[in-house]
């Protein structure tokens, strides 16, 4: 297993009001203000965190302070347990099958997100964070004003 760290970086899908609506949620988890979490979309979080667009399509992403990145499902298994010092969350997830199973439902809530219910996405209600017109596509299905 690995060692828990005591803060993350959570670079998730701006645009996705899924997403945002799940950060908000972990957000009240986070009361030690463990978890910072930046759109995908917002100028030069991709390039800080050596990410690609299409790996900030597919997924969420935690990112430790010793550089460790968590994917998907292990990426919020990971701010979990972060947010809550505890790192239960995680514990269940590497137990056999279980993340087997946990990346099979977040593949498919990814690849449905812009179907499922959310609040205004973050970039939306912050439009001055995201540089939409930096992103040729977006996620979930909104492609940048001209």
């Amino acid at each position: 297993m690995t060692t828990l760290p005591t803060e993350i970086v959570l670079v998730f899908d701006g645009t996705c009001g899924f997403c945002t609506r799940s950060l908000y949620l972990l957000q009240r988890f986070d009361r030690a203000g463990r978890i910072t979490a930046f759109p995908f979309q917002a100028p030069g979080v991709r390039e800080r965190y050596g990410l690609s667009i299409e790996e900030c399509e597919r997924a969420a992403w935690a990112i430790a302070p010793d550089g460790r990145r968590f994917e998907g499902a292990a990426a919020i298994n990971m701010a979990f347990s972060v947010a809550l010092a505890l790192p239960l969350p995680l514990l269940f997830y590497v137990m056999p099958g279980v993340r087997h199973v946990q990346d099979g439902v977040y593949g498919w809530v990814a690849h449905n997100r812009s179907k499922l219910p959310g609040v205004m996405p973050y970039c939306t209600a912050h439009p001055e964070v995201c540089d939409l017109a930096a992103v040729p596509a977006v996620s979930c299905g909104l492609r940048p004003s001209s």
